[in-house]
């Protein structure tokens, strides 16, 4: 019996484990529900998040982990605590500050239209995006999914929620959803891949990107881009003024910036972003504030489109197929990286690497799919146990894409199966220094100590994991 089954037989009593009492399901999400619940220990209402996919380790469901204990912010969600319930342990949840709302996705569909009739209303809440982002930033963290689903909105105050593609330059693995993010949302530089930089430039850049879209689609109820494809080529979109000229041009210039292509050439920060904006909004209400959303025709779509809804749907297969046709007719990277993708997701490793073997430039020129080609190819490799390719490519992905713990950490655990033990433990080591109390370093630390027969090493990292694992299950 899996977690969630267990919790969907609970949920009719109440309770979940020995730690919450179960009020009503407030969301059924991609990646979780959402539940008002009441803490037992202290009658403390909060959100209880509960990820459908229960069967992965603790880290791949993890969201915001670094928002424990971290200074709180009016316009972001507290996290409180993340874990596997007890006394049972089985059922993964991710607990949070409870904010009676609704997202403003569900005010931008017209439930309310005199609040979205003007822009005052709409400019007061986006500010306090601007300032949540920033307080994010502040924290070496980026949102990494900012969209209309994940502002939430209580009257005249909004705050910032679902981490699950947030990334911090201290994180192990460079962990991010499916698409690293809603791609509609998303820079070209980035736009539905998984491998993520942690060059706090470009992490802000991403930022201030979607930050653009989401400003973009509250002035004039439309996107910049219908499709990845669209948003990969960076393909040509209406000026804001071109859709509707209640529209002031200073407004206009601070999104387009935004929405630069190269990430250099946007808002360095969201303090720059905000300052820009606030004497923007002044000059829009003074120039308008009667938001005119043209209606629109159907979205458009494209091969992308047809792609991503297959993989959305787990018909791997098809979207395979669906991905090889498009590359056999245009030569198009992303074709690639999806059809190598769709393979690996299905857990086909040798059919994963058939597509590498018979493209061999694929993996060898330089473009934007590259990382994810690579991280792909060392999963399939390691999947295997082929493992000297394994370690050549994750060489290989340390010297392309830079010295990224969780990289480090699968170079030393290959290098372990090798019994390179003296190695893997140089690695480890200053692995450890850099990062300290991470279970999963600890934990290779141990076992590398007891293959080298250094009993006092692996003794004292065992008595330190033990400490970080009772700390854990304390909190």
């Amino acid at each position: 019996m899996t977690g969630l089954d267990r919790l969907f037989q609970l949920v009719p009593q109440g309770t979940l484990g020995n730690r919450y009492r179960l009020d009503r399901c407030l969301g059924d999400g991609t990646y979780g529900f959402v539940w008002r619940a009441e803490r037992l220990d202290d009658h403390e209402i909060v959100a209880v998040k509960i990820p459908k996919d229960q069967g992965g380790k603790n880290r791949d469901l993890e969201e915001g982990r670094h928002l424990i204990n971290a200074p709180t912010h009016e316009n972001v969600v507290s996290v409180h605590w993340m874990g596997r319930v007890p006394p049972e342990h089985e059922v993964f949840v991710i607990e949070m500050e409870y904010f009676n709302s609704h997202t403003l996705a569900f005010l931008l569909d017209g439930r309310d239209e005199k609040l979205v009739a003007g822009y005052r209303y709409l400019l007061g809440l986006y500010k306090q995006v601007l300032d949540g982002v920033g307080h994010l930033h502040s924290l070496d963290t980026a949102h990494g999914d900012i969209k209309p689903q994940n502002v939430l909105v209580q009257g005249n105050t909004i705050k910032l929620t679902d981490f699950g593609s947030s990334l911090t330059t201290q994180d192990i693995y460079a962990r991010s959803r499916e698409n690293g993010g809603t791609i509609l949302y998303s820079p070209p530089e980035f736009a539905g891949l998984n491998t993520r930089t942690r060059d706090a430039s470009l992490v802000v850049a991403h930022d201030i990107y979607s930050l653009g879209v989401l400003l973009y689609q509250l002035l004039t109820g439309q996107l910049p881009h219908d499709t990845l494809a669209q948003v990969v080529r960076h393909a040509p979109f209406p000026t804001l003024r071109e859709i509707s000229s209640s529209i002031a041009p200073a407004m206009e210039s601070v999104v387009l910036r935004a929405l630069r292509r190269e990430p250099e050439d946007r808002w360095k920060s969201a303090k720059n972003f905000r300052d820009a904006f606030q004497k923007a909004m002044v000059a829009q209400l003074s120039y308008s504030n009667e938001r005119v959303v043209q209606p629109r025709g159907a979205s458009q779509t494209d091969w992308s489109t047809h792609v991503m809804d297959l993989m959305k749907n787990q018909a791997w297969r098809d979207a395979e197929a669906a991905a090889r046709a498009e590359y056999q007719r245009s030569g198009d990277h992303h074709a690639f990286l999806l059809m190598v993708r769709a393979s690996v997701r299905d857990r086909r490793y040798f059919d994963a690497l058939k597509i590498l073997d018979g493209n061999p430039t694929m993996l060898d020129c330089r473009s934007p799919v590259s990382g994810d080609l690579e991280q792909l190819a060392l999963e399939a490799y390691i999947r295997t146990e082929r493992i000297r390719e394994a370690i050549g490519m994750v060489e290989r992905c340390i010297t392309r894409q830079g010295q990224q713990p969780g990289l480090l950490l699968r170079k030393a655990s290959l290098l372990g199966l090798q019994a390179r033990y003296t190695e893997a433990a140089e690695i480890l080591i200053k692995l450890n220094r850099a990062l300290p109390h991470r279970r999963a370093i600890l934990n290779r630390l141990v076992m590398v100590h007891e293959q080298l027969r250094d009993w006092d090493k692996a003794g004292a990292y065992r008595r330190v994991l033990n400490k970080v694992e009772a700390e854990a299950q304390e909190a």
